[in-house]
């Protein structure tokens, strides 16, 4: 089993989730080496929910970086095969970044002000999602395959797209409604995201970079999606988002 990293975040409150390992983006999975089996990991969703706010913000992100390492791929693949499944496809991949955007983000205003925001403050004042090095290389991917397929093959990817963006702003609106980032505030918002600021992003979210089996990322991503699944099907946010994410599971 894959061992949790527990972290104190603060006072008797603990995020309980096994490290993420993912290749770079752009890197390829390794082979299995003999003998290889899907290694069982556990995620279990907390009953306190000021703990399970946290959980979700975590959980949640780490969701997004396997949706974006899927889409990307598929960006990539659209752009050289122009395959009008594969554009129905990566649609759904933003239909489940959707979903993950309304996970990590499902906690009130108030637990976001006192508990979340403060961590990333704590951690770093700058703290920003643009630093998530899975995220960076999708809007241009978008962009030319988008152009690659023409507007008429394209319109599922367009109308999907479009559809996450909304999905961010509500997040962004609900939980920030008045205030700018923590990048803005810094005075950093300006500058060109650095190496070591995709490391911190990677570091606070309990990710590693690493080579990774193709056997070990599957089996991590089949964890991650199903605990979310289970979390929306016992509490769910919106009734479509569990099927959405059934659906995208099923066809990795």
């Amino acid at each position: 089993m894959s061992a949790p990293v527990c972290l104190p975040l603060w006072g008797h409150t603990w995020v309980d989730l096994p490290v993420l390992r993912m290749p770079m983006p752009g890197a390829e999975l390794i082979p299995c080496a003999d003998g290889c089996y899907d290694i069982p990991i556990l995620i279990e969703t907390p009953e306190d929910p000021v703990a399970r706010a946290v959980h979700r913000w975590f959980l949640g992100h780490h969701g997004a970086i396997v949706v974006w390492r899927f889409l990307a791929d598929s960006l990539d693949r659209l752009i050289r095969e122009r395959d009008s499944r594969l554009v129905r496809l990566t649609a759904l991949g933003y239909d489940a970044y959707s979903v993950m955007l309304a996970y990590s983000g499902s906690c009130s205003r108030e637990v976001y002000e006192d508990v979340i925001r403060p961590m990333m403050v704590a951690f770093d004042p700058a703290f920003s999602g643009r630093w998530a090095r899975d995220h960076e290389p999708l809007p241009g991917l978008l962009r030319r395959a988008r152009a690659a397929l023409g507007p008429a093959a394209a319109a599922p990817l367009s109308s999907a797209s479009k559809a996450n963006l909304v999905a961010h702003l509500e997040v962004m609106r609900r939980l920030v409604p008045d205030g700018p980032s923590l990048l803005r505030e810094s005075g950093r918002g300006r500058a060109a995201t650095t190496e070591a600021e995709r490391s911190r992003f990677d570091e606070f979210f309990l990710v590693s970079r690493e080579n990774v089996c193709v056997s070990r990322y599957r089996a991590h991503r089949r964890a991650v999606l199903s605990a979310i699944g289970h979390d929306l099907a016992k509490r769910p946010l919106r009734p479509e988002y569990g099927e959405t994410l059934r659906t995208f599971a099923s066809r990795l």
